[in-house]
């Protein structure tokens, strides 16, 4: 069994509950997480954490990709040094909850009180620092983390890749839509089934309160089900044996 979730975006709790109708114990079935793991929800420390413990477990069976909010945390972990991105991390980071999770309560009250001065550049700074100092460990996995994941059928990935470039989509996608591509593909048929997120199944489908897994009756599987805006994160699944997919809406 193949089990695929995506867009958790700092929701531990919904995460968790998710990770229940997971069965990872015959040692052959595998998760495969297709990014956005950070941003927006209230615990994206905790997310990291908890993918880097899961793939602890079960090296071989527990697989990340990254997603665009990750390149966004590297960058503006990167960036501490050019004064012009200062208004581009607060931007980022909506209402400033990925740097709450990783300063703790104490420091965070420090980035505020920075912030209430209006001094913007100390308080970028001090986050990062902070973000470097307590938690290198968590930037250098998500460094780490791959664009996708391919079986003999499927491609899992966060946002899409270059189906034009045929079988040499491996390097004929550029980086950038492995991360941030629109569903430019809905509808149009592919040698591989394409198992994406990024972008929110409600607007992919085009239906108004849409919130399950949303499959386009060609080769696309979208599984972002704005796990922050309705409070869970779906799961995907996909049985190798019978080839059959099954998830919410998919029954």
């Amino acid at each position: 069994m193949i089990y695929a979730m995506s867009d958790i975006h700092g929701c531990l709790e919904a995460f968790n509950e998710a990770l229940k109708t997971v069965d990872l114990s015959d040692g052959d079935s595998k998760l495969i997480l297709l990014g956005d793991y950070c941003d927006r929800g209230p615990d994206s420390l905790g997310v990291f954490r908890k993918i880097m413990a899961l793939q602890q477990a079960y090296p071989e069976q527990v697989i990340a990709l990254r997603g665009n909010h990750e390149e966004m945390l590297l960058e503006y972990c990167d960036m501490v040094s050019d004064p012009d991105f200062v208004r581009g991390w607060i931007l980022a980071d909506t209402e400033l909850a990925t740097a709450k999770s990783f300063l703790g309560a104490d420091a965070f009250k420090e980035v505020l009180h920075m912030l209430k001065l209006k001094r913007f550049e100390d308080a970028y700074r001090f986050t990062v620092s902070h973000m470097k100092t307590e938690h290198a460990d968590v930037l250098s996995w998500i460094r780490g983390l791959p664009y996708y994941h391919e079986t003999p059928t499927q491609v899992f990935v966060h946002a899409g890749i270059d189906e034009e470039a045929g079988d040499l989509w491996r390097i004929g996608t550029p980086i950038e839509f492995f991360t941030t591509m629109a569903p430019d593909y809905l509808g149009q048929h592919f040698d591989l089934d394409v198992i994406a997120g990024h972008i929110a199944t409600e607007f992919v489908s085009g239906i108004p309160g849409y919130q399950g897994i949303y499959y386009d009756g060609a080769s696309h599987y979208y599984i972002d089900g704005c796990a922050v805006k309705n409070g869970r994160v779906l799961v995907l699944q996909y049985n190798e044996r019978t080839g059959e997919y099954s998830g919410a809406t998919l029954e």
